[in-house]
């Protein structure tokens, strides 16, 4: 999705507005399982449950729905290493809420990893002064909603569909207003764009319901690096000091791979 939303000329609102369309279809016809359904009436019934839940709902739709749109901007308009620094980021604010916050347990190899990761960010940080606005609005927003998901039982695969319902009057604004795919492969990308989106934000939150808050966001570390390789696909350098960062962020992913393994064999 972040590569082809790099390559084409089709502005990235229309791109969230095709993103929340085709994604809104496919819980349509998710719709049709009653396992769906079910799901469905017990997130309308918790939304019902409390007179701010609503409230609540549209705070959150407000955040993922930014972050959608960004991550179509962003390799659009030179920002996808800001994008990347942002995911990088955010498994620590994911790791450090679930600790403090959810009160997960974090084992010691994780923690060393988190420290891998820390010095990490911060080699970045020193030798690029400079924070892009970018980076800030993935890592804080986007941990913020995850924790605020968990906590108030609005975590399961069926609220991102809720969310995207709810995206649909801005989709048809951008709709509306934009330029659409001026040809048959643009069109194709935007399909391809939409259905993948679907697939993997579904899974992304299943994933963090399914896991503890700090092993959902040290796992994150693996986008940051996909999206490092994209940003040079679509032209972007990095500096000197990136090619640190990144060979740290690898030992600190090849240890969590190790405990990974370590943690699914005593459980099998």
């Amino acid at each position: 999705m972040f590569l082809l939303a790099g390559l084409v000329s089709v502005s990235a609102e229309v791109v969230f507005a095709w993103r929340v369309v085709i994604a809104f279809a496919c819980y349509g016809l998710a719709l049709a399982h009653p396992g769906a359904r079910r799901a469905l009436r017990m997130l309308w019934r918790r939304l019902c449950s409390r007179w701010w839940m609503p409230l609540l709902s549209l705070l959150l739709t407000a955040i993922v729905g930014v972050q959608l749109w960004l991550f179509m901007w962003a390799p659009q308009n030179g920002h996808a290493l800001d994008t990347s620094l942002g995911y990088l980021l955010l498994p620590i604010c994911l790791v450090l809420c679930g600790r403090f916050l959810m009160k997960h347990p974090v084992s010691p190899l994780q923690w060393v990893v988190v420290g891998l990761a820390a010095v990490a960010v911060t080699v970045k940080l020193v030798a690029t002064p400079e924070l892009s606005w970018v980076t800030l609005v993935i890592c804080i927003p986007y941990a913020v909603y995850f924790v605020v998901r968990q906590r108030f039982g609005l975590d399961g695969p069926i609220v991102f569909g809720w969310e995207i319902a709810l995206m649909l009057p801005v989709a048809a604004a951008f709709l509306l207003t934009g330029a659409g795919p001026s040809s048959g492969s643009e069109t194709v990308a935007m399909l391809a764009i939409g259905l993948a989106s679907a697939a993997a934000m579904t899974l992304y939150l299943a994933a963090s319901s399914l896991l503890t808050m700090p092993v959902f966001g040290l796992l994150g570390y693996v986008e940051p690096v996909l999206l490092v390789v994209v940003a040079m696909l679509l032209g972007e350098r990095m500096q000197g000091a990136d090619v640190f960062v990144y060979g740290i962020l690898a030992v600190a992913l090849t240890m969590l791979a190790v405990d990974g393994f370590r943690v699914a064999r005593r459980t099998r």
